[in-house]
C-alpha cells in the first residue's frame, strides 16, 4: 500500500486536499471520481528520512483528546462515522488535524475502518489508541472506547506536564546562570582588569584566578562554543543508534533524585496504559507489547518484552515482571499485580498501581521543585558573589592602603 496526496474541487467550487492510502494512482483516481469533484491533482508521497526539518508537525495531546471527546459524543447519539467525521473537520482549526480528519473520512469511504484509517497516520494515533478503537470497534462499544481514550490521554498529559515543569525550570534557571556568568567574564571583569594594570597592584590569589579564566574565555570562547556543539551534535547522533538510547534511557533511570521521578512516571503509565487496554478487551500478551512499543524508554521496553515472552509461555505475569523487569519494577509493583493476577482483577489492580505511583510522582515533583527553587538562587547568587568579592578584594587593599 501506498500513501497519495490529492486535491480536489467540489460542488461548492472549495478545494479539498487530503491524503489516502491505496494500491496505486488508479485506484485513487477511481474512487474519488465516485463523488461530484474535479480533480486538480494525485501524486504520490515518498517516504522521507526522520531529519526532524522534514517531519509533519504532529497533533497537540488536548487537541486529541478533544477530538476523541466530539466524536464518542457524535457516535453514541447515532451518527454516521463520516458525518461525524465531517462535522469535526468544519470544527478543527489545526491544519494538520483538519488534514488527517478529511483523510479518516477518505478511507472510511473507501471501505476501510476506523481503525484501519487511523493507523496511517502514526504520528497522531498511537499504537495503544489503534488497537482501542479496534476493539471498540469489534465489541460495538467505539463510543465507550473513544471516550475512555479521551480519559487515558488527560492522564498521560498531566502527568508529562508535571515531569517537564519539574526538569525544564532547573534547565532554564542553569542556562540562564551560565549566560549571566559568561557575561560577567566577557564583558565586565576585563574592565577590572583593565583599572588593576594601570594602578599597577599586586592582585590577591581569588582576583588573579578570576582574571585567568576571563583571558581564557575571552581567547578561546570561539573553540569552547564550537567544542560544545560538536559535543552536543555527537550525543545526539550516539543517542539515535540503539546501543546509545539504551544507554542513555538507563542514565536517565539512575540519575540522582530526577531518576526516581521518571521512574515512578513510567511505571504510572506502564500500568494506566495496560489497565486501560485490558478493560478493552485487550488480553495481557498484546497489551504488554503495545506498552513496551510505547514506553518511550528502551530499558522498560526490553523489559516488558522480556515480559511478555515469558507471559506467551505460561508463566504467571507477576513473575514475568519479576524475572524481566529488574531494576524498573520494584517489588510492590510485582506483589500487587501477583495478587490482581490471583484473584482475577487485574485491571482494577494496575488503576491503584497507577494512582499510587501518579501520587508518589507528583509529591516527589512537589518536593523537588520546591527544594531546587533555592538551592538554584543560591548556587547562581554564590557565583556572582565569589566573583564580585574577588574584584573589589584589590580595591579594598588601596582604600586601606589610601587610609595609612
Amino acid at each position: 500500500m501506498s500513501k497519495f496526496k490529492y486535491s480536489i474541487i467540489n460542488v461548492k467550487n472549495q478545494r479539498i486536499q487530503g491524503e489516502v492510502e491505496s494500491r496505486d494512482r488508479a485506484s485513487v483516481i477511481s474512487f474519488l471520481r465516485k463523488e461530484p469533484v474535479t480533480i486538480v491533482s494525485v501524486n504520490e508521497i515518498k517516504a522521507e528520512g526522520m531529519s526532524f526539518l522534514s517531519r509533519e508537525k504532529g497533533v497537540k495531546l488536548n487537541e486529541l483528546v478533544v477530538f476523541s471527546r466530539q466524536l464518542a459524543t457524535l457516535v453514541k447519539a447515532g451518527v454516521p462515522l463520516v458525518k461525524g467525521l465531517s462535522i469535526i473537520h468544519d470544527q478543527v482549526t489545526n491544519k494538520t488535524l483538519k488534514k488527517m480528519v478529511n483523510s479518516l473520512q477518505v478511507n472510511i469511504e473507501s471501505g476501510r475502518s476506523l481503525s484501519e484509517a487511523m493507523a496511517a497516520h502514526p504520528r497522531v494515533f498511537s499504537s495503544i489508541y489503534v488497537n482501542m478503537v479496534k476493539a471498540g470497534e469489534m465489541g460495538g462499544a467505539l463510543d465507550l472506547i473513544l471516550e475512555k481514550m479521551a480519559g487515558y490521554l488527560e492522564e498521560i498529559d498531566k502527568l508529562a506536564r508535571k515531569l517537564k515543569g519539574a526538569l525544564i525550570y532547573p534547565a532554564i534557571v542553569v542556562a540562564m546562570s551560565v549566560l549571566i556568568t559568561s557575561f560577567i567574564f566577557i564583558k565586565v571583569i576585563p574592565s577590572f582588569r583593565e583599572m588593576f594594570v594601570s594602578l599597577q597592584i599586586e592582585l590577591p590569589l581569588p582576583t588573579q584566578i578570576v582574571i585567568k579564566i576571563s583571558d581564557l574565555i575571552r581567547g578561546f570562547y570561539p573553540y569552547l562554543l564550537a567544542a560544545i556543539a560538536a559535543i552536543v551534535i555527537a550525543l545526539r547522533l550516539y543517542v539515535r543508534s540503539e546501543t546509545g538510547r539504551y544507554n542513555f534511557d538507563r542514565a536517565c533511570l539512575k540519575t540522582p533524585v530526577f531518576g526516581n521521578i521518571i521512574l515512578k512516571v513510567v511505571i504510572a503509565r506502564f500500568a494506566r496504559t495496560l489497565a486501560t487496554l485490558v478493560k478493552s478487551g485487550i488480553s495481557i500478551i498484546n497489551g504488554l507489547e503495545i506498552v513496551a512499543k510505547t514506553a518511550d524508554n528502551m530499558v522498560v521496553e526490553k523489559g516488558l518484552m522480556g515480559a511478555r515472552a515469558r507471559v506467551s509461555r505460561g508463566e504467571k505475569i507477576g513473575d514475568s515482571l519479576k524475572a524481566s523487569g529488574k531494576g524498573v519494577f520494584a517489588p510492590l509493583v510485582v506483589d500487587m499485580i501477583t495478587v490482581g493476577e490471583e484473584t482475577g482483577s487485574i485491571s482494577p489492580m494496575l488503576d491503584k498501581i497507577a494512582d499510587f505511583y501518579e501520587s508518589e510522582a507528583d509529591a516527589a515533583i512537589g518536593a523537588l521543585m520546591s527544594l531546587i527553587e533555592p538551592l538554584l538562587i543560591i548556587f547562581l547568587g554564590g557565583i556572582v558573589a565569589t566573583i564580585a568579592l574577588s574584584m573589589f578584594l584589590p580595591i579594598l587593599e588601596i582604600i586601606k592602603k589610601l587610609g595609612h
